[in-house]
């Protein structure tokens, strides 16, 4: 391998990103450590900036690649390295669960979108967009892109093809039938300027990664010869390549419904570091190498990535993913067996199998979150589990220390679904009121609440002489923790008389039961933590219509403006808690918003919408001794994309 040529920033202007109250969007204000975006200031002094990976100068010197200065844009985005410039060459090792795992492909080497997260998780900084700006009431958002972005075929990427994104894939009703809950349009006014403008305020689009990634992976000029309002021949070619409709092809081409598609075609440009080579499949590997025209430098003007590929190896069993770690196989992975389970025989076979633990934050904040269906089709059950006296009796009758001690090895402490210590959203009165284990004050409440009458088998029954009585749904191959945790609150929860059997629901089957409203209640991890309790509230509010699950048709009622048929229309109390994020996201203002979230989740414990068990304990991640450049410490949540932030583009392989 060799060394990056030291060098200073290609030719152009520098524009540096404001560490203060001028970013608008910036959610909590942090000096900007990681990332430089003034080159100028940051690349040093010396030579031209002709630092590039070697295989990449032979092109240049071939004539079949044209020089960096041409490949790289006006203003490159500089990133500093968490230890130290870094040497070209080698191959990231890696791997996914089947193909259903492409997340893990997006979170590690797809992680590029118009603004990103700051590696802290503090603030949304300029990515592709160098600079950002919504209007005053946050219903339009304004993007000034890099002058000089390319594809990796080389081809301009400019504001035609955010607004082709925008106007032609997912304002249209034949590539996306299930339309986004406040759907942008696009405007472009110049090559580098596209303003986004929202039917509804939304001060927090700009943060987020999942809708943003759909924009920057639509090449107009590679995917409107499959569109028909571009190519008028496009049903033809699609019946050419055996499919039913250019709707089909394009799907196809472009992944709009499912993003796991984006990873079967090679053929696609990207903006990543690294370009499908050999796609994602049933079985084998996914194969990513070196994009050329990457438009990251580090400190000394040298292009990014440092390592040329990176290969998944696909997987169907995580015993065997498990072993391959251990065998010091995968250089660098934070999921699947990192378990509390595996840590020790990891641990004791780090020296051997060549790697070091890092330290992942969790930003979930439960291992476990009980719902009851405030929804429920049968209004009798409906009524019971609407009791908030009811509720809380549950609560008080776990005995969470135990599930602590037993299941989670001592590692945890009682917790309801509320927002971890270390954020600024933390309420310590809705995080522990009613963990504590007291079952005379919650046979107290049961009887208070008119069910102290018990029926012939000794179960407690309602004013009506309804048996309380009902099944908690536990999806069975989604982690045993919560399955073994669940079973001993089954049995606590008989001390009360009350009759529960636990149900092992096959994954899918136990989604589709809770979006139909079929469930009585169920149990999944408590996400949203971290800074993502303020942009997936789900367990706050009934805001998610497929997560939150103490209340499915009410989430559909408001994502849905109440146009879901599914939907039912929330009675007038948490119709105005709903309200207070209404005005969250109305609210360019990052401190008034976090004033906002916290206002919110004051409503949220007096509403105790779902019982939680266990504060997540901080997991971890393995890292190759060799694999340089992985910070130490990172927070873990699908908002953030671990370990996107970090910027795997300055991951290298030491020799």
């Amino acid at each position: 391998m060799h060394a990056p040529t030291p060098g200073r920033r290609p030719p152009g202007r520098a524009w540096r990103a404001p560490c203060a109250a001028a970013l608008v969007l910036a959610l909590t204000l942090t000096g900007c450590d990681f990332f430089s975006l003034d080159p100028e200031e940051e690349a040093g002094s010396g030579g031209e900036a002709n630092g590039q990976a070697p295989a990449l100068a032979e092109r240049v010197e071939a004539g079949d690649l044209p020089p960096l200065e041409e490949r790289l844009p006006d203003n490159p985005l500089v990133v500093e390295p968490v230890e130290e410039v870094g040497v070209y060459g080698g191959t990231w090792r890696s791997a996914v669960l089947g193909i259903g795992d492409w997340p893990w492909l997006g979170r590690t080497v797809g992680y590029e979108n118009l603004t990103r997260w700051n590696t802290e998780w503090t603030e949304v900084v300029p990515n592709l967009a160098e600079e950002f700006e919504y209007n005053e009431d946050a219903t339009e958002l304004t993007f000034r892109l890099r002058e000089g972005l390319r594809w990796s075929d080389g081809e301009p990427f400019t504001a035609d093809d955010i607004v082709f994104a925008v106007n032609d894939v997912f304002n249209n009703e034949d590539l996306t039938p299930v339309a986004a809950q406040n759907p942008p349009t696009a405007e472009k006014v110049d090559d580098t300027t596209v303003v986004l403008t929202f039917p509804e305020p939304d001060a927090l689009w700009a943060g987020h990664d999942l809708l943003q990634y759909q924009l920057v992976n639509k090449p107009r000029h590679y995917l409107e010869e499959f569109h028909i309002d571009h190519n008028p021949d496009a049903d033809q070619l699609a019946e050419e390549q055996g499919y039913a409709d250019w709707v089909e092809l394009f799907e196809v081409k472009a992944g709009v419904t499912d993003s796991a598609l984006t990873w079967q075609n090679p053929d696609i440009p990207t903006m990543n570091a690294w370009q499908v080579t050999e796609p994602l499949a049933d079985s084998g590997r996914v194969v990513l190498e070196r994009n050329p025209y990457y438009w990251k430098v580090d400190t000394e003007g040298n292009q990014l990535p440092y390592i040329d590929r990176v290969v998944f190896d696909i997987m169907q069993d995580d015993e065997v993913m498990l072993t391959r770690a251990l065998n010091g196989d995968i250089n660098f992975h934070t999921r699947h067996f990192n378990t509390l389970e595996n840590r020790p025989v990891l641990a004791e076979n780090r020296e051997s199998g060549g790697y070091r633990f890092v330290d992942l934050q969790p930003g979930e904040m439960n291992t476990g979150v009980i719902s009851f269906n405030l929804t429920h089709q049968d209004a009798e059950l409906r009524e019971v589990f609407r009791d908030r006296d009811f509720r809380v009796a549950m609560s008080l009758g776990i005995d969470r220390q135990s599930i602590i001690d037993v299941v989670y090895q001592g590692q945890g402490e009682p917790w309801q679904a509320a927002p971890r210590r270390d954020t600024p959203f933390f309420n310590e009165e809705l995080a522990k009121q009613y963990t504590e284990y007291d079952v005379e004050r919650a046979n107290a409440l049961l009887d208070e609440a008119g069910y102290d009458e018990r029926n012939g088998d000794g179960v407690r029954v309602a004013p009506g002489g309804r048996a309380l009585s009902f099944t908690l749904s536990v999806p069975g191959d989604f982690r045993p923790d919560i399955v073994d945790s669940m079973e001993m609150v089954v049995g606590f929860w008989e001390e009360l008389d009350v009759d529960v059997e636990m149900e092992i629901e096959e994954r899918s089957l136990w989604q589709d039961r809770r979006e139909n409203n079929e469930h009585d209640a169920n149990v999944w991890s408590g996400d949203s933590g971290l800074l993502d309790a303020m942009y997936d509230p789900r367990w706050y509010a009934p805001v998610h219509s497929g997560e939150s699950n103490f209340a499915i048709p009410w989430a559909q009622w408001y994502v849905s403006d109440g146009n879901d048929p599914r939907a039912q229309e929330p009675p007038r109390e948490v119709r105005e808690h709903l309200e207070i994020y209404d005005e969250l996201l109305a609210e360019p203002d990052p401190q008034a918003r976090e004033e906002k979230m916290r206002e919110l989740l004051e409503v949220s414990q007096e509403r105790f919408y779902a019982i939680g068990i266990n504060l997540t304990p901080p997991g971890y991640g393995i890292v190759a001794e060799d694999f340089r450049n992985v910070p130490e410490t990172m927070p873990e949540a699908a908002v953030y994309n671990t370990p996107g932030p970090t910027n795997p583009e300055q991951y290298f392989i030491r020799q």
